[in-house]
Order: C-alpha cells, then sequence, then structure tokens
C-alpha cells in the first residue's frame, strides 16, 4: 500500500514538474517587439516621462521609438560605426549616444538634428550617461579611461571663441585650421580632447554660423 501511495505521488509530481510548472515558467510577459534595426542592439534608454525609447545598435543608428504604439518616432543618422551608449538627459530633451566611430553625440530629441559632436577618439566610446542637473556628460572610452563634458549652454559659444575677442568670426575659424593635428594647443582644441581637429573646426563653425543667422537687435 505504501509503494502505491508513493508511486501515486511521484506521478503527481511528475505531472506537476513538467506539465503545469514549465507553462508557468513559459509565460510571455512580452509586451511589444520593436522592429527597425538591421543589426545588434547594443543599449536602451527610456526618457524621463517614459513615453520614449532609444535605442543604439551595430548598424550605426539610434532611433527614438513610442512606448505605446512600438512605431519609430525617428532615425538619427550620423555615426559611422556601432553604437554601444545612449542616454536621456534629465529634462527629456537632449540624447547622448557613444560609438565606436570614436564620437559621442548629442541630440535634440524633438528635432532628430545633432546639436553637438564631442571628441574624437580612436578606440571610441562604450558608455554615456548624464548627471543629474544634466550640466556634465560622463563618458567611457576603449582605452579605459572616462571623460567628463561641461554641457552648460555658455560653454561651447565662449570656447569657440578662440581668440577671446568677443565674438565667433572667421578669425577663429583661422586659428583652428592652422593648428589642425597639433596637441596641447588649448585655445584651438575647443572640446578639450587634447588634440585639434575636425570636431573642433566643426564646433567653430557652427557657432560662427549661429552668429551669422542670428537677427540684429
Amino acid at each position: 500500500m505504501k509503494i502505491k501511495t508513493h508511486l501515486f505521488f511521484l506521478s503527481i509530481l511528475f505531472i506537476i514538474l513538467n506539465v503545469y510548472l514549465p507553462n508557468t515558467i513559459a509565460q510571455d510577459y512580452t509586451l511589444q517587439t520593436l522592429r527597425g534595426h538591421l543589426d545588434s542592439v547594443r543599449s536602451v534608454s527610456f526618457s524621463p516621462d517614459g513615453q520614449t525609447l532609444a535605442s543604439g545598435s551595430d548598424d550605426g543608428m539610434v532611433r527614438l521609438w513610442d512606448v505605446n504604439t512600438g512605431e519609430t518616432l525617428r532615425t538619427l543618422r550620423g555615426h559611422l560605426d556601432s553604437v554601444r551608449s545612449v542616454s536621456f538627459s534629465p529634462d527629456g530633451q537632449t540624447l547622448a549616444s557613444g560609438s565606436w566611430d570614436g564620437t559621442v553625440r548629442l541630440w535634440d530629441v524633438n528635432t532628430g538634428e545633432t546639436l553637438q559632436t564631442l571628441g574624437e577618439h580612436a578606440r571610441g566610446f562604450n558608455s554615456v550617461s548624464f548627471s543629474p542637473d544634466g550640466q556634465t556628460l560622463a563618458t567611457g572610452r576603449g582605452d579605459g579611461t572616462l571623460l567628463l563634458w561641461d554641457l552648460t549652454p555658455s560653454t561651447i559659444s565662449n570656447t569657440a571663441d578662440v581668440n577671446q575677442d568677443g565674438i565667433v568670426n572667421i578669425i577663429d575659424l583661422t586659428l583652428v585650421a592652422s593648428n589642425f593635428g597639433e596637441t596641447n594647443v588649448d585655445a584651438a582644441d575647443v572640446n578639450g580632447d587634447g588634440v585639434v581637429n575636425i570636431v573642433d573646426l566643426t564646433l567653430v563653425a557652427g557657432a560662427f554660423a549661429g552668429n551669422a543667422a542670428a537677427p540684429e537687435q
């Protein structure tokens, strides 16, 4: 009798372990499947309000998704290699992306336009993160170093004024171009990455264009 009882309970246990328990574990809690990237997705980040999801991929693209519908809101193009990390600013208006192309990009979430390009490093960037006040960006590079970037609104306009004459103009562009490829030239190294390069020239050109387009008071 005891043997039959044991066999009965063993049978019940077998059914639980092989029928009911796997079905419980295998329940699919997926809300949505978002498709659009052409290669591996390396990083994802929710906006502070939880309504938008950003993703970075080996296809070199950054995508912004509507969390409620699963639709792509914008595809951000500009990186030339895998995008390894994405991060929203605390106010949700700016997205940072770090790539193996050696740059970090800051994007306007509302327009999808590049606001700023930081750095130019052969080993690339693996991680990005905003400080709680949004004024500093931390980045991790492939050479094992971390960089902290000052994102206060006045920083770029001030540093782009290479000769510090109070306005960004053709003279500043010329000074950057004449020091192209040089190191330890602090004034012309607008983004502070240690070398005067195309990124510095782009930043000065952008500030110059902004001044040229500004309406007269």
